[in-house]
């Protein structure tokens, strides 16, 4: 039995990006730049107006200090957003621009439409409009050859925004990592049939679905395959051909049922570790197999919820995000403060079920309810899972704590 922390440097070690594909800008959400990405046009690409109103020459608002307004020019024509006015204002006109019309040249200022009176082909001016005033100038928002996106950078919607605004309309990405999810037991009953006497629901299959959805890799198929080493070696040879991630649920432990181990070892998977000085998900397996030039990597999650849910935040998404090339795949760490004691065994690291709170700028854990892996309720409740050292045995109430805030 290994340590968690050992265990988790050989899960990463493994962990590296995939290979780099050019996609569509719309297909890229959440996933990370492969690639820096350069600006090959400047933001805005042209000089505007910044609202609805009328272009100007400023210096003709700006009178003596005694003469009344107000200041009339002569209206030369409209121009909507998206059209051009080839013409240069000459003294003692004007032009109605549109928010996002190019500033026509001579022009170098705009006044707003509700402070103007438009008659009769004029408009009339009641006050002094300063040089440069509502006019977006070309590049300053980004110029030219500006590097907007540096590599290893999650794309969120103002990347894409931003990506789209520079004309760019694909991106290089790290591929995604693909995901096969077999869940174990004969027990198992999908949800919306009868459930016989010795039977349970399967949550299993949901929950770990829901997980992988989150992480943005590409899941392939979640199945249940009975406790029988025939049916799992089929089934691990299929997950095999088709993701380079599997995840099993149950059959890890050393019942007379738990084949999974004995499985991956019929298709050639190495052990990397198995059992891990942890609670819950002590029989944690990790396992890896090297076909041609592929990798695929194995997690046999233990086959509790709870269990489930702390191995994938700890071990899986960590390493689902290394693979997409994400510089920040540890869980967010902070230091929280015990609103209450804590009890527990000698020589397993817990991960208990805290939720949280800030209370002048201090983060407060409190248990979110019942902690035994086969519970399910209180993983609805939590924020974070707090990290009980291995060689405590009792926390008081008021102790510091780390605490892994929960992504999804």
């Amino acid at each position: 039995m290994i340590s968690y922390e050992k265990a988790r440097q050989l899960v990463l070690s493994e962990a590296r990006p995939g290979g780099k594909e050019k996609i569509k800008l719309e297909k890229a959400l959440g996933l990370v730049a492969a690639r820096d990405i350069i600006a090959r046009f400047p933001l805005p690409p042209f000089t505007n107006s910044a609202v609805d109103g009328y272009a100007l020459r400023s210096m003709e608002t700006i009178k003596e200090e005694n003469f009344n307004y107000p200041v009339s020019l002569k209206l030369l024509a409209q121009q909507r957003a998206g059209t051009y006015f080839s013409g240069r204002l000459k003294p003692g006109t004007a032009l109605k621009v549109m928010t996002g019309s190019p500033i026509p040249k001579g022009a170098d200022a705009v006044i707003p439409r509700e402070e103007v009176e438009e008659k009769e082909g004029h408009i009339f001016i009641k006050r002094a409009v300063k040089a440069g005033e509502n006019i977006r100038l070309a590049g300053e928002d980004v110029k030219k050859g500006q590097k907007i996106v540096d590599s290893g950078t999650v794309l969120r919607p103002a990347h894409l925004g931003l990506l789209a605004a520079c004309g760019q309309y694909e991106v290089w990405v790290y591929r995604r990592p693909t995901v096969f999810v077999l869940v174990t037991g004969d027990e198992l009953c999908p949800p919306g049939e009868s459930l016989k006497k010795g039977m349970i629901y399967d949550s299993n299959s949901f929950l770990i679905r829901a997980l992988v959805e989150t992480t943005g890799a590409r899941l392939m198929a979640v199945k249940r395959v009975k406790d029988h080493l025939t049916s799992l070696v089929a089934g691990l040879k299929e997950a095999v051909a088709k993701a380079n991630i599997i995840i099993t649920s149950g059959g890890v432990s050393v019942g007379d049922y738990d084949l999974v181990k004995v499985a991956l070892e019929k298709i050639g998977a190495k052990c990397v570790f198995w059992k891990v000085a942890q609670k819950p998900a002590k029989p944690l397996a990790f396992y890896k197999l090297k076909q041609n030039k592929e990798r695929a990597y194995f997690f046999g999650l233990p086959g509790n919820p709870g269990a489930v849910f702390v191995s994938f935040e700890e071990y899986v998404r960590p390493f689902i995000k290394k693979m997409m090339g994400r510089k920040d795949y540890l869980p967010q760490e902070i230091e929280a403060t015990l609103t209450h004691p804590i009890k527990k065994k000698r020589g397993r690291l817990n991960f208990f079920r805290v939720k949280l709170q800030l209370e002048g700028g201090e983060w407060l854990a409190t248990s979110a309810g019942a902690q035994e892996s086969g519970i399910l309720s209180s993983l609805k409740e939590i924020h974070g899972l707090a990290l009980i050292p291995a060689e405590t045995e009792f926390l008081e109430e008021g102790t510091k704590i780390k605490v892994h805030l929960i992504e999804n």
